[in-house]
């Protein structure tokens, strides 16, 4: 009975001493979900191999893939499939496998705060990294499908772009 209850003892005082040190590790605290998952690179074709670049070790990255849109770019009801990952600096690669060779349009934004969401200005501009697959930098309104989109060919696809801070 003694051992139990000082390993008991012992055990709650490292959980108080990981807590109060603040360093759990990254990965333990996000919140990304399993059907947010990349793809395997490689795996089958077509696919959609972004490399994002000027990524930092904070919160999540999240890259989104569109289909053409006239109204709906970057909203739900035009998105193929989110990919969210833990943020690590320096590049990283994701896949998203596509039904069809076609158009689509890449948006990419590093979640720093890993609330899940993309953080605004007050004009409504993004106030955390963000990217399009044309790494065209925004002006002073959204962008348009038009703005970001790129021919996937029958075989395949590979973009790079860089996180704007």
């Amino acid at each position: 009975m003694f051992i139990k209850r000082t390993l008991y003892t012992l055990g709650m005082a490292g959980a108080l001493a990981l807590s109060v040190s603040g360093l759990p590790t990254q990965a333990a605290t996000l919140d990304i979900r399993p059907h947010e998952a990349a793809a395997v690179c490689g795996a089958r074709a077509p696919q959609v191999k972004v490399i994002v670049e000027n990524v930092t070790s904070q919160g999540i990255l999240t890259v989104e893939l569109y289909r053409p849109s006239k109204r709906d770019f970057l909203k739900k009801a035009s998105r193929v499939h989110r990919i969210r990952v833990p943020a690590k600096s320096g590049s990283q690669t994701v896949c998203f496998d596509i039904k069809a060779a076609g158009a689509y349009a890449v948006a990419a934004y590093q979640d720093l705060d890993a609330d899940r969401d993309l953080d605004q200005k007050w004009n409504m501009m993004p106030a955390e990294p963000f990217a399009l697959s044309s790494n065209k930098k925004l002006a002073f309104a959204m962008p348009v499908f038009d703005d970001a989109a790129f021919q996937v060919p029958s075989e395949g696809a590979t973009i790079r772009i860089r996180l704007q801070r």
